[in-house]
């Protein structure tokens, strides 16, 4: 089984459409709903699932606090779909819109958001962040007091009464492509109020900062607006830990301390656009509960504890390195056919000692994993005549054959993990012009865009003068792809699938499997999919001595075990992928 991993879902929308001729904010909230993908083996019998539904928001820009959990298999097809809805119940509610979404798109976006269009008006955004387990690290209890506000500036000076105000609270989400706050709590207002003290809250540590009490943390104060168009008052930046500090402090501050913004526990509020405090916000209470604790005694108040400093469930990693061009130099298309060379000697290092506190693979992808794809394929005698129906490359307009279900199935999976989504395509076991090549290149250029790019250089191939032949050698393009990878940049986070498609045995396994070994220190996985009907138990056997000898790289899998169910087929291929990568980046010291 593939490593599975809980992940956290946010949710947020934008430019809804405003509701009746008064032009108000719509009251919204949004549900989510996993749906089984096409072609999953269960799909009938597990269905729709109703993960929950979001608070209600007044807001043609509504910033969700509730969080959902999923868990996810790499490889795998895990689909959501959110539906928006306005009104405040069942009966009288209305859809806005839904939007459909695949994690694995998600997991491999730049900034681990995806943003889709609603057909009313408007959009949603979707985010993920890997999870510590739901109710884990303990529950944080904290309320917040306003010891002054400013509420006579700007447009909040033409009000006769005193502003009602609430509080919100994000917390800070590290991407590739910088920094940005997700809201996880939001109290009800308090009414008329320069001197506001806002609801008591508990919350799980794993939704209010996942685990990080070091975490930076936004704390925004709003007034607000009846039609939904709430004004940021201010806010200051904080953590868990520092917001529990000010708490044990709360009574060195007084009315002799004037409100200072440099009081013991409390926060000068920031005007937005000015340099000017624009309230002092306090710490009335703030502490984490143990696990399963309870958080109330009989009297209403909380269980004394002491502050929690669990380390941060993530550290820095190192930076992403550029993306490479793609490697030209070592295969030519079928007019040269320039022979692969590469320096053994410089491949062959000692394996990587394993490394304690091993980041995960939703760690390493959180902080910009590039995967860089190659795809080779066997054109030898043994395929069959591509032109006869029932060979292994025969072609038809209904369908695709067994070759193209693997590129659309595993391929895919791993694309969504590539930035500039160029993969170099390769054929072995064919003759040009009398001569046998255990490499060349399939497509007009060095590689193709996308899987379609992919599809259409594969296909390419049958529009020349190709004949297939033999014997099956993949070390050249093993060699290939283990020259790519090691040129990679050093401390990069940027990791090689050379994705093997072959009908048989190979021709020389020593020889495979020496190479194998050779190559196992560089940042690269050899993916092999055996098609057909073909005994491919010595493959196995290649898979286990390179994989117990060495740093593991090498994994098999058989189509025809998992040809009526792609996504099954793609979950069983790169099951062991993440832990290959995790592994190198741990024996590098990655942090």
């Amino acid at each position: 089984m593939a490593p599975t991993t809980k992940l956290q879902l946010c949710l947020s929308a934008s430019n809804l459409p405003r509701t009746s001729k008064k032009l108000t904010s719509p009251h919204v909230q949004a549900r989510v709903i996993t749906i089984s993908p096409a072609g999953q083996m269960d799909a009938a019998a597990t269905g729709p699932t109703h993960l929950g539904t979001t608070e209600v928001i007044k807001s043609c820009h509504p910033r969700f606090c509730k969080i959902f959990y999923l868990t996810y298999e790499f490889g795998s097809a895990l689909n959501f779909c959110v539906d928006l809805v306005q009104g405040t119940d069942e009966e009288t509610s209305k859809s806005i819109g839904v939007a459909h979404f695949e994690i694995g798109d998600i997991m491999g976006s730049r900034n681990k958001t995806k943003v889709k269009r609603l057909r009313k008006g408007g959009c949603v955004f979707a985010t993920i962040e890997q999870s510590i387990d739901e109710g884990s690290g303990g529950r944080v209890v904290f309320q917040l007091s306003a010891l002054r506000l400013d509420c006579k500036q700007g447009m909040l000076s033409m009000s006769r009464s005193e502003p009602s105000t609430f509080v919100e609270i994000a917390r800070q989400t590290k991407t590739p492509a910088g920094n940005k706050f997700v809201a996880v709590y939001r109290s009800q207002p308090v009414l008329e109020s320069c001197r506001p003290c806002w609801d008591r809250a508990e919350i799980d540590m794993a939704s209010f900062c996942n685990g990080d009490a070091d975490r930076p943390l936004k704390v925004s104060v709003f007034v607000h607006k009846r039609r939904g168009n709430h004004v940021l008052l201010g806010s200051f930046e904080t953590t868990l830990n520092i917001m529990v500090e000010k708490a044990e402090c709360r009574k060195t501050v007084s009315e002799r301390d004037g409100y200072s913004s440099t009081s013991t526990g409390t926060y000068a509020l920031q005007r937005p656009g000015s340099s000017e405090p624009s309230g002092i916000v306090a710490v009335v209470e703030g502490c984490v509960l143990p696990e399963r604790a309870n958080s109330f005694n009989g009297n209403g108040s909380s269980n004394p504890c002491n502050i929690l400093r669990p380390p941060p469930i993530k550290t820095r990693l190192g930076s992403t390195g550029s993306v490479m061009s793609a490697n030209s130099d070592c295969i030519d298309s079928p007019g040269s056919f320039t022979s692969v060379t590469i320096d053994m000697e410089a491949l062959c290092v000692s394996p990587s000692s394993p490394r304690q506190n091993q980041h995960t693979f939703s760690e390493l992808v959180h902080a910009g994993l590039d995967m860089d794809l190659c795809v080779a394929i066997d054109f030898t005698s043994s395929n069959g005549d591509p032109r006869l129906p029932g060979t292994l490359h025969y072609r038809d307009e209904e369908g695709l054959n067994d070759n193209e279900e693997t590129i659309v199935s595993v391929g895919k999976a791993i694309s969504r993990y590539s930035k500039s989504k160029e993969f170099p395509v390769w054929g072995f076991g064919a003759k040009y012009s009398g001569k046998v090549r255990h490499i060349f290149q399939l497509g007009n250029a060095a590689v193709s865009k996308g899987i379609v790019g992919v599809l259409d250089a594969y296909k390419s191939a049958f529009l020349t003068d190709l004949t297939m032949s033999g014997p099956t050698d993949i070390t050249s393009v093993v060699k290939a792809a283990a020259s790519r990878a090691s040129k990679f940049e050093d401390g990069a986070l940027r990791y090689g699938i050379l994705l093997v498609l072959t009908d048989g045995i190979v021709s020389d396994a020593d020889a495979t499997k020496t190479l194998l070994h050779a190559i196992s220190d560089l940042p690269l996985t050899i993916l092999i999919v055996g098609i057909g009907a073909a005994d491919f138990a010595e493959m196995g056997e290649i898979v286990e001595y390179s994989n117990s000898t060495s740093r593991a790289n090498v994994s098999f899998v058989s189509y025809r075990e998992h040809q009526d169910d792609p996504t099954s087929l793609s979950t069983a291929a790169l099951k062991d992928i993440p832990d290959h990568i995790a592994e190198y980046f741990a024996g590098k010291g990655i942090t």
